[in-house]
């Protein structure tokens, strides 16, 4: 079963070509459909509707932060964290990937339910590509398990539901036929 996950990227040209196609092909190979929106051209006031549209429909959220501004090491871009931010606020998971050199300072330090730090230079090799092909199918497996739980929260509550019906519709039955008796 595919899963749908909303990319927070936020890279610039270059950035995309490395970083983002190489993370979209290995979740695609796990059945994790990467979908991300395009910001250049559109007002902020448009993206962050857009993004309280699109974050409620998808299964979690990976976030790519590559280094972005200097400062103390390096911060990720501004609409990742707020991408972010977003997600958790709508009760969706957050898997964050950060390329070395990205300082995880603040509150920086507790987005996400993993961190995994990597390096483009070593995406091609063998066991970097594996590492990160794991963390990707434990994702996958995570949004599974979450779905269940998700589903099985829903029978629960419905049968709950159903079981107080009954019990009502019963003593409501019940106090009529003695009301009748009386």
């Amino acid at each position: 079963m595919t899963s749908l996950m909303f990319l927070s990227c936020s890279l610039r040209p270059d950035d995309v070509a490395e970083v983002n196609e190489y993370f979209s092909h290995i979740s695609k190979l796990d059945n994790l459909e990467l979908k991300t929106i395009n910001i250049p051209g559109l007002s902020e006031k448009e993206v962050i509707e857009l993004l309280n549209e699109t974050i409620p429909k998808v299964d979690g959220i990976v976030v790519l932060w590559v280094p972005r501004y200097p400062i103390n090491g390096a911060l990720p871009s501004m609409w990742t964290i707020v991408e972010s931010a977003i997600g958790i606020a709508k009760d969706k998971p957050v898997y964050v990937f950060y390329e070395q050199g990205v300082s995880l300072e603040g509150p920086l330090k507790a987005i996400g339910k993993v961190q995994v730090e990597f390096n483009r230079w070593y995406f091609n090799h063998p066991q970097e590509h594996n590492r990160l092909s794991e963390w990707i199918h434990w994702i996958k497996e995570d949004i599974e398990r979450k779905k269940m739980e998700d589903a099985g929260r829903g029978i629960r509550t419905a049968i709950g539901t159903g079981i107080i019906a009954l019990i009502i519709f019963g003593l409501g039955f019940f106090a009529g036929r003695t009301s009748k008796n009386d």
